[in-house]
């Protein structure tokens, strides 16, 4: 009930209504700009705005982490993927799935065994 109050004052600085009957109902008061009938594309367009500028901002920060990855892996073929998650300053979950992607772009591909193996750029 507490956050009922709370979030409905957020949205329209009014109190919900509450009626009690054979059904119990509940009335959120909205303006306009939250309304379904007005505004309702408005914040629906916010939201999709604001998804699309973050996964822009994720493709960015992905071909930047491939290209630091690239560049570490040129000058050290034999790293782990944890010594590459320290060097680069992100997590090893991070360099394992930008490896995946470089290998499924075919930048890099792998050589020699597990133990014993190198990363080959080109």
């Amino acid at each position: 009930m507490r956050r009922l109050y709370h979030c409905v004052k957020r949205y329209s600085g009014e109190d919900p209504q509450m009626i009690d009957g054979d059904i119990f109902r509940v009335i959120v008061p909205l303006d306009d700009d939250y309304s379904y009938d007005m505004g309702m594309g408005k914040a629906q367009n916010k939201a999709q705005n604001k998804a699309h500028l973050k996964h822009k901002e994720n493709n960015s920060e992905c071909a930047l982490n491939e290209k630091i990855l690239l560049e570490y892996l040129a000058v050290n073929p034999h790293a782990t993927q944890i010594e590459i998650a320290s060097a680069v300053g992100k997590t090893r979950r991070g360099v394992q799935e930008a490896i995946a992607r470089l290998k499924e772009k075919g930048l890099i591909k792998r050589e020699g065994a597990r133990k014993n193996g190198k990363r080959v750029v080109g």
